[in-house]
């Protein structure tokens, strides 16, 4: 009985990160503010692997890596954001089985390490080591506000995940 509801569990988190994704891509539904928009798989990655094993949770964050290299625009290698996030997902979902309780403080603090773990590794990689002209001004102008707004709605995404999960353990127990 558990492995059906493990299996209705990631059936639902992969149907989450379709629609994200597909709401993330659409051109005008989400608002740009400094000209940047977020990237709401980060922090929906994040909040999977908060609430799953670090197995799941690589194997989720491998599915939201993929995704953000089909769909990001500018040069990105495919791959890039797969490995990033696969290895990061893992990692959250170990120092939460370990290390941490699972709230919102930790999830808002773990959102916040990868993402900017992922931006700044993009600027290194997309504009320092390629030999950008104004390295500072990319960071300053594009990442840091694509920052902030991409942390922004992981509070609601945490709470959408951790309701979704407490429903489907209570009915499995």
């Amino acid at each position: 009985m558990t492995d059906r509801k493990k299996l209705l569990r990631y059936f639902a988190y992969t149907i989450e990160i379709i629609v994200i994704y597909l709401i993330n891509q659409t051109p005008g539904l989400i608002p740009s503010v400094f000209e940047v928009r977020p990237v709401l798989l980060l922090p929906v990655a994040v909040s999977i692997a908060v609430f799953e094993s670090e197995t799941a949770a690589m194997g989720f964050g491998l599915f939201c890596g993929l995704l953000l290299d089909f769909g990001m625009t500018g040069g990105a290698s495919l791959g890039f954001h797969a490995l990033l996030l696969c290895v990061l997902c893992y990692c959250v979902g170990l120092m939460v089985i370990h290390l941490m309780r699972t709230n919102l403080l930790t999830t808002v603090l773990l959102s916040a390490l990868v993402i900017l773990l992922i931006f700044l590794l993009q600027w290194l990689f997309y504009y320092v080591l390629v030999g950008y002209e104004y390295p500072g001004y990319a960071l300053v102008r594009n990442f840091l506000p694509r920052f902030v707004y991409t942390l922004l709605p992981t509070p609601l995404i945490y709470a959408f995940n951790r309701a979704f999960a407490l429903t489907i353990r209570e009915r499995a127990g």
